[in-house]
């Protein structure tokens, strides 16, 4: 069992504990997300994903430009022809 939610497995229910949300607010919330509203595993795993695919485009931004090699594999990407 995760030790970031609790899910009540007779009404698919998703709860984050206090350590989830000290862990996990933070990222949500820079994605507009807040964790309060996501109340099922489904909403939670969209978010999570909504989450990691914003973070990975800042990463990409803050990398692009700095790695000739990187840039050529990249290049195929439509966002890091931005």
């Amino acid at each position: 069992m995760s030790a970031y939610f609790l899910l009540d497995p007779a009404t698919g229910r998703l709860r984050f504990t206090a350590t989830g949300r000290q862990a996990l607010g933070p990222r949500f919330a820079r994605a507009g997300i807040h964790l309060e509203t996501l109340k099922t595993l489904a909403q939670a795993r969209a978010a999570a994903a909504e989450v990691s695919h914003q973070e990975m485009q800042a990463l990409a931004a803050e990398l692009k430009g700095r790695d000739p090699v990187l840039d050529a594999v990249m290049a195929e990407l439509p966002e890091w022809g931005d």
